[in-house]
């Protein structure tokens, strides 16, 4: 009797055994699919002159990339200044920020460059414009003319996906 308890616990053992390997190697499947619905799209829409001051001209009209854009000013007399505003837009989905700004000169002792309006970091959210200047400046501290009065500048933002 003792002999035919244990014979019968251990077939339930085995067959709950049995039971439970076929439960666990069926074949998983999982079937699905996903899409990336945005759009990453950021450019300068615009480039304007302001404030001229004294005898300043542009040597050309701005030379314009998707985040970059060429400068040339002629320059005559110390205090002569040019700006430029330029439209920076983000037309995609996904928010971006500046990464760098990178800031591209002839290396005129005689002529300044200042960029105002944007910083490293700076968000730009998707569907958003920000505006920047660039001034372009005869140097006041120049004490003798010197021979070339003109100076080209690029700047190029560079721009990386908002993670926060």
């Amino acid at each position: 009797m003792k002999k035919n308890i244990i014979i019968t616990f251990l077939v339930a053992i085995i067959c709950i055994m049995a039971i439970g390997y076929a439960a666990f190697s069926q074949t998983l499947n999982i079937t699905g699919s996903a899409t990336i619905d945005s759009n990453w799209n950021i450019k300068i829409t615009s480039v304007t002159t302001k404030n001229i001051l004294g005898h300043a001209t542009k040597a050309f009209e701005p030379i314009v990339s998707d985040t970059a854009v060429t400068f040339k000013t002629n320059l005559k007399y110390p205090g002569d200044s040019m700006t430029y505003e330029v439209t920076i837009s983000n037309e995609g989905t996904v928010d971006a920020k500046v990464d760098s700004i990178e800031i591209t000169d002839s290396k005129n002792p005689a002529i300044t460059f200042t960029t105002t309006g944007i910083n490293e970091n700076d968000l730009l959210e998707a569907g958003q414009k920000q505006i920047y200047n660039v001034i372009v400046t005869y140097n006041d501290n120049i004490t003798s003319q010197p021979s070339e009065l003109s100076a080209t500048l690029t700047v190029k933002l560079n721009y990386v996906q908002n993670k926060s």
